[in-house]
């Protein structure tokens, strides 16, 4: 379990319907596992959405933020603890997210590209759509998250070869677009360890992230690179293999770096 690096941005919390444990174990989990920041970061409720099992609603924003304030309070000096939530970029909810940000005790947002706003709804980019066509709407997307300076990093950016399942020249573009997207517009990219969690998908010969061929064009352009735990259990803390992680980095001469975010 023993890792260089002390934080992790990316933790979720029951509220959004697949994860689980209470918000305190999350936090007495990190600690064990040697983190010095952690950062909640639960799937972002969204006005007008419904969507459990995926994301809390909107109501559930005071009671989120008050539980984060208390931990904050209560252990501080052993670890620090930060508000955020993993969004999905759409044009539709950019001046809700800038309200969060601003007004709303939001220290910070991370970019999950999951699925996409249509007509009042959420719809995942392969629905309807054939892969090819699939995975480029993904990448629009992403690029346009990155661009709006909203957000402290960018999730699991290889996500999409979960539906796309194979390495084709549309997924090279499209890892190559991101990647560029990246170097300059400065915003990192995340190695995530969810999918990861127990083997690396070369271990597991499966096409799942973070995939290889993906982070070896990372490297060439350039980009910065954060870890990301992804945590739906507090003992994900503990379960975490994170050494194949780092070898994955290491492997690549990847340039790792720490996320900064300000108190409000």
């Amino acid at each position: 379990m023993k890792k260089s690096w002390d934080y992790n941005f990316h933790s979720h919390t029951y509220r959004c319907g697949h994860a689980f444990g209470t918000d305190e174990e999350y936090v007495l989990s990190a600690v064990k596992a040697g983190f010095k920041t952690l950062g909640f970061s639960d799937h972002v409720f969204l006005p007008g959405i419904h969507e459990p099992g995926m994301r809390g609603d909107l109501s559930e924003l005071d009671g989120y933020r008050h539980s984060v304030e208390v931990l904050r309070r209560r252990y501080e000096g052993l670890i620090d603890i930060y508000l955020g939530f993993e969004a999905e970029y759409s044009p539709h909810f950019e001046d809700y997210y800038r309200g969060l940000l601003e007004k709303e005790r939001v220290e910070y947002l991370i970019l999950g590209q999951h699925s996409y706003y249509q007509d009042g709804k959420m719809r995942w980019y392969s629905t309807g759509r054939e892969p090819d066509d699939a995975i480029r709407a993904y990448t629009d997307d992403l690029i346009k998250g990155m661009e709006s300076g909203l957000f402290l990093y960018c999730n699991h950016p290889d996500f999409f070869l979960i539906y796309h399942h194979y390495w084709n020249e549309a997924a090279e573009e499209c890892a190559y677009r991101i990647a560029n997207a990246s170097k300059r517009l400065n915003v990192p990219l995340e190695i995530n360890m969810a999918h990861g969690r127990l083997a690396l998908p070369e271990e597991k010969g499966t096409v799942d992230y973070p995939f290889p061929n993906f982070w070896d064009i990372v490297a060439k352009v350039g980009c910065d690179v954060v870890f990301g735990v992804d945590a739906h259990s507090p003992m994900e803390y503990q379960q975490t293999r994170y050494s194949l992680f780092e070898e994955f980095a290491a492997s690549r001469n990847l340039s790792i770096i720490t996320p900064k975010v300000k108190h409000k």
